[in-house]
């Protein structure tokens, strides 16, 4: 108990995040060992210690219930183990078919059981607290970390075998512990990887804004709605990604029409800056195209200001031949310019946005989105921002993504082939 408490609270230095959900920690595979070594109840004892006592700042209530989670996982899990027939001997068993069955299926069933209770107590505590639906984040830590903890199964039966069968003892830690710091290597580097492609959208999306500088924080608004909108609707994290990418990315195509022909209220949209306007998604895809980790986003970019009833731009698709991404990012592209307050318009509540939303349902929005909109705002608050002059009249102000505008660019197009 005292090796395995003391390689319990040394495995918190090879934990590396690999994305803002999804953790590698060699004190998982500590705890799947500890199951079948010391038994539930010292699985128990050992985990509940080494979180009481972690040095990190954290309030005492914190501690208290992380040490009171680990505690109920370590010893559900090693009473699975035991439950389905797991071997208390492991010395006793001969050949590596009786150890695979006895002690490596056994450990993976305890594996998949405590990975349900821990992620259940991570998401009763946060629906408890009032901040999030269970079912949402009981979800999505399964599809994330949960999925990642399957993994530390097979490395935590290799921990076993090295201790007891292999009689290495103790040392069989630096067996385990040493590829987990390469592994740890391989997994900042993934990680560096990821926080390159942010380098690469902040810097394109910084264009945009600094050409325009009424769209400033547009962008990151419509990422963050259609995050909470891909939440509810149990999207996969590749589709989140994707999500993300393409909400951050929705108007880069902006970036070769001046935006002065595009806030001309008189005679607007006149057919050169109709063309203009709808020419952006596409020529945003097309700018794109080459950039492989964006790959998936594509579609979304170029289809975000198509309506359902077939009236939008650049391809009047209609319904579900509009992708789910592009619907999502239109509904939060009108949430955003509704709710935005500039030169020429107040922006709308909450409450009243949504309903002008609902309003469009059928005709310029996909109501499942809407829907999924409206129950993301239950949980989360919503502050409108307020933009100033900027310099520019106030008459002259024109929001390509106003529910107005579509409608106006419905009316233009109406009939007439895709606008290319």
């Amino acid at each position: 108990m005292a090796v395995l408490g003391v390689l319990l609270m040394a495995s918190w230095f090879v934990r590396v995040e690999v994305l803002s959900k999804v953790s590698v920690a060699a004190g998982s595979i500590i705890l799947l060992a500890a199951l079948v070594i010391i038994g539930p109840l010292g699985s128990a004892v050992i985990n509940a210690v080494a979180m009481f006592v972690e040095v990190s700042g954290r309030p005492l209530r914190v501690r208290f219930f992380n040490a009171a989670m680990t505690a109920i996982v370590g010893s559900v899990g090693g009473l699975t183990y035991l439950w389905v027939g797991g071997a208390r001997d492991v010395s006793a068993l001969a050949g590596p078919g009786e150890l695979l069955l006895r002690v490596g299926v056994p450990m993976m069933i305890a594996d998949v059981v405590l990975t349900l209770v821990n992620v259940a107590l991570i998401a009763g505590i946060v629906w408890a607290d009032g901040a999030q639906s269970f079912r949402r984040n009981f979800r999505s830590m399964l599809m994330t970390s949960g999925l990642a903890q399957i993994g530390y199964g097979v490395i935590g039966f290799l921990f076993v075998i090295l201790w007891l069968p292999a009689k290495v003892g103790p040392v069989s830690a630096a067996f385990i512990l040493i590829p987990l710091f390469v592994a740890r290597w391989a997994f900042v580097q993934y990680g560096e990887e990821q926080r390159a492609h942010e380098r690469t959208l902040t810097a394109l999306v910084a264009t945009v804004e600094t050409r325009d500088p009424y769209a400033v924080g547009h962008s990151e608004r419509v990422a963050r709605l259609a995050e909470w909108i891909g939440e509810d609707l149990g999207l996969p994290q590749s589709d989140m990604t994707a999500l993300r990418y393409a909400a951050m990315l929705h108007d880069v195509g902006l970036i070769g029409v001046p935006p002065s022909r595009l806030r001309q209220r008189a005679n607007w949209p006149d057919a050169t800056e109709r063309s203009q306007l709808a020419n952006h998604p596409p020529s945003g895809a097309a700018l794109l195209e080459g950039i492989d980790f964006l790959n998936d986003s594509f579609e979304a970019i170029r289809h975000h200001h198509e309506r359902v009833d077939g009236h939008g731009y650049p391809d009047q698709r209609a319904g579900s031949e509009i992708p789910l991404l592009a619907r999502i990012v239109a509904v939060c592209d009108a949430f955003d310019a509704l709710t935005l307050t500039r030169p020429g318009h107040e922006g709308l509540k909450t409450e009243a946005a949504l309903a002008a939303l609902s309003a469009r349902v059928g005709t310029h929005l996909d109501g499942d989105v809407v829907a999924a909109l409206a129950s993301a705002l239950e949980r989360h608050t919503w502050i409108g921002v307020e933009l100033g002059t900027l310099g520019v009249a106030e008459e002259s102000i024109i929001d390509h993504d106003h529910p107005e505008v579509s409608d106006l660019m419905a009316a233009a197009i109406s009939g007439a082939g895709p606008v290319r």
